[in-house]
């Protein structure tokens, strides 16, 4: 336990330095940080836009009414930019072409946990902007609802939302990884984003064998439709323990998938 914290700690320290070393490095090119965030924030207008359009012809989606559906899709902004932001942007994305080149050898060699080198090496700060918005439009739908604010739902909401997001971060790290085993696999990290980008919609458009699918195979509805219905005061107990429970078996498997790759792996001087 001591040798975990330990570990856990000095990994913060290393995360710590990588953030400060991104953040310089972003701003050496500043009108391409800066347009970084147009296309950003450009993107979830034309998102929330659509979303209004079909709310011209309908009143409700699978019993979540439109300032619901806005609290959810503002949730989901926030999600979606801190997960791809940290993992995928500069990070999972990257990884078939580190394969193919083989600049992944060099991050083989270096003396830290490959994975964590691979996922997290250099942070996407043009997330931010978008991460404040997304709180806005959150707050904005959550306020229109008229529900009464419960603090205490803060706690469980944020458990699931943490789990949701190392869900995410498992399922794309298990996805990407099946790179290893094709050349000029780019598709295979854009595929594991679509899929997280599927947590936008409400779990309840879901029935039958997909239902089971979407909590427990593919769990999008813990990564951002469970927390915000926890939120909207639609809570129910099981969630806290399940989420936790999956969060670690997802990231356990992304840990011994990853190990099993590395065994198969040819490096690009052999």
């Amino acid at each position: 336990m001591e040798h975990m914290v330990i570990n856990l700690i000095k990994y913060l320290k290393i995360y710590w330095k990588l953030i400060k070393f991104s953040a310089s490095l972003e701003l050496e090119y500043r009108f391409s940080f800066i347009l970084e965030i147009i296309v950003e924030i450009s993107y979830f207008i034309v998102t929330l836009f659509g979303m209004r359009v079909i709310f011209w012809n309908v009143t409700e989606i699978a019993g979540w009414h439109y300032n619901e559906l806005l609290m959810l899709y503002g949730i989901n902004m926030v999600f979606s930019e801190l997960i791809l932001g940290i993992a995928f942007i500069n990070g999972l994305r990257d990884l078939p072409n580190k394969i193919a080149k083989g600049s992944l050898d060099l991050i083989l060699i270096k003396p830290l946990n490959s994975q964590f080198a691979v996922s997290f090496w250099r942070p996407y700060f043009a997330m931010f902007p978008s991460l404040l918005a997304g709180v806005i439009i959150a707050y904005i739908g959550f306020k229109n609802t008229g529900i009464i604010f419960n603090p205490i739902m803060i706690i469980p909401f944020t458990i699931i939302f943490i789990s949701g997001l190392v869900m995410a971060y498992s399922l794309g790290m298990i996805i990407s990884t099946v790179s290893m085993w094709f050349i000029n696999a780019q598709p295979l990290p854009m595929l594991a984003q679509n899929i997280i980008q599927m947590s936008k919609n409400p779990y309840s458009v879901y029935t039958g064998t997909w239902k089971v699918v979407f909590l427990t195979l593919v769990p999008v509805a813990f990564m951002v439709s469970i927390p915000t219905s926890t939120l909207l005061g639609n809570f129910n107990f099981w969630w806290v323990p399940s989420s936790i429970i999956m969060a670690s078996l997802f990231l356990f498997a992304s840990h011994l998938f990853w190990n099993f790759a590395l065994k198969k792996y040819s490096s690009a001087s052999s």
